[in-house]
């Protein structure tokens, strides 16, 4: 059990837990029956990895999380519920249907209001697979051109300056470098506001380039993307002569209204920005989630953040196919920034997947790992590269250490593992195949939390000890 405690020692770091023995002014008393509950503090910007195999109870975990951050109880400490953003992608989504999020849930408790932000070319569907959740709002994600500056159109546009910028970036580079020239100048004072990007005003620019039809087709098929979800009335201001050619009336005047999403913060709201769409290639949501983080961070807010991926294998990371494509590096390069600037973005980061190289420079970084079961080797060797908890180093040395049961415990909780490596008197036992075996062993639900930095008791002197 999950729980928010932000009273106890709110610049403490993210875990707060008890294991067997307590502290007595004559030392360690003896073993305490097992406290079942986690502390965790949400007080403090802090990041989470959750990985392990399929219905293991990582999706359980990222809802128990988010829980905390968002629904006042009488379980918690939450004078000041936080916003969030959730990124979901499904790969098997289709006309028949498919799985909503499971913390759309959320919304069955009233405190939290969950919407839905969803591919225009596949809201319907999604408003079928969301209708059995009850205070689910979906809504069609639609980008407004003020939402767009330099830095987003070349995210959106794939760059990559590491391996070289084709020809028709460089112009699509210039043409951005000189729109916001022009945009500075026509801001007379410092405290005067910057004019918003023009996205017609772009397009009138780059059809005045010359570019071979060879150029033009990477470039066309980015920015039919990227129309797919702009505002309509802004596209087609571009083009006004043939933006209402053989469309029926009701569907221009729905064009005329539609406004752009609003991404206004709002204490208990979770918003789930879910592009799981045939139409949707995973390196486009990618590209569209780096941008909805962008905008989500920018906004000027005295209430905190926390942003979650949800499944995040299915739509980031080279993982067991090959390389990593583009967008998926940009996203990637935009969450570490984010873990850097957690505490001055007031920012909590929570990531879900089935395999942690994903990103292993996202192990690095992350305050707590949360172990699910798994069974293959090679995660366990990632596992080992990038967190101090697993490698054979520190664990020679080490008796205990706290996570999920071992199937060996039918009680909820944290429980010590044993581990007898050099404690054993035997040089043949590897410490890491021990945790190895602790992991495979794992039932659903249960999880090895990695967290350096936790509290797992009281001492007088100095008021916890870690």
């Amino acid at each position: 059990r999950l729980s928010a405690d932000s009273g106890a020692h709110p610049k403490k770091e993210i875990l707060r837990v008890e294991i067997r023995r307590r502290y007595c002014p004559d030392g360690w008393g003896p073993e305490a029956p097992a406290d079942p509950r986690i502390f965790y503090n949400i007080a403090a910007p802090s990041s989470v990895f959750i990985c392990g195999s399929q219905g293991s109870g990582k999706s359980h975990t990222l809802s128990c999380l988010l829980e905390n951050c968002l629904i006042q109880s009488c379980a918690n400490v939450l004078p000041r519920p936080l916003t969030g953003m959730l990124f979901h992608y499904d790969i098997f989504m289709s006309d028949n249907g498919g799985e909503p999020c499971e913390a759309a849930y959320l919304a069955s408790n009233r405190q939290v209001k969950v919407r839905i932000f969803c591919a225009p070319t596949n809201i319907r569907t999604i408003q079928r697979v969301y209708s059995k959740i009850p205070n689910v709002a979906v809504e069609p994600f639609r980008l407004n051109e003020r939402d767009f500056n330099t830095t987003r159109m070349m995210s959106l546009m794939a760059v990559n300056n590491s391996k070289g910028i084709p020809l028709y970036l460089h112009v699509i580079l210039r043409i951005l470098r000189d729109l916001r020239i022009e945009q500075q100048e026509q801001s007379d004072t410092a405290d005067e506001c910057i004019p918003p990007f023009q996205y017609a005003k772009f397009k009138r620019c780059l059809e005045k380039e010359c570019m071979t039809e060879t150029q033009l087709a990477p470039l066309k098929q980015r920015l039919d993307t990227l129309e797919s979800f702009m505002v309509r009335k802004q596209v087609y201001a571009f083009n006004s002569d043939t933006k209402n050619s053989g469309t029926p009336a009701k569907i221009i005047k729905a064009r005329e209204n539609e406004q752009g999403t609003d991404w206004t913060p709002e204490a208990g709201k979770l918003t789930i920005v879910d592009l799981s769409c045939p139409c949707v290639p995973a390196q486009t949501a990618c590209s569209l989630f780096n941008i909805c983080l962008s905008l989500f961070l920018e906004q000027e807010s005295k209430i905190g953040r926390v942003v979650a991926l949800d499944e995040a294998h299915k739509f980031m990371g080279g993982g067991t196919e090959g390389a990593e494509s583009p967008d998926s590096r940009n996203l990637t390069e935009s969450l570490l920034q984010t873990v850097r600037l957690q505490r001055h973005q007031a920012c909590r980061i929570f990531i879900s997947t089935q395999e942690p190289n994903i990103s292993p420079n996202l192990l690095d970084l992350c305050s707590v790992t949360i172990v699910h079961r798994f069974t293959s080797p090679a995660w366990l060797r990632v596992l080992k590269q990038h967190l101090a908890g697993v490698s054979s180093s520190s664990l020679i040395h080490e008796k205990t250490f706290s996570g999920g049961g071992g199937g060996e415990d039918d009680g909820e909780g944290i429980v010590p593992i044993r581990l007898r490596g050099a404690s054993s008197g035997s040089p043949h036992i590897d410490p890491s195949a021990e945790v190895f075996s602790h992991i495979v062993k794992l039932r659903v639900g249960e999880a090895l939390v990695f967290a350096p930095t936790a509290a797992i008791g009281l001492e007088p002197q100095v008021g916890f000890s870690r």
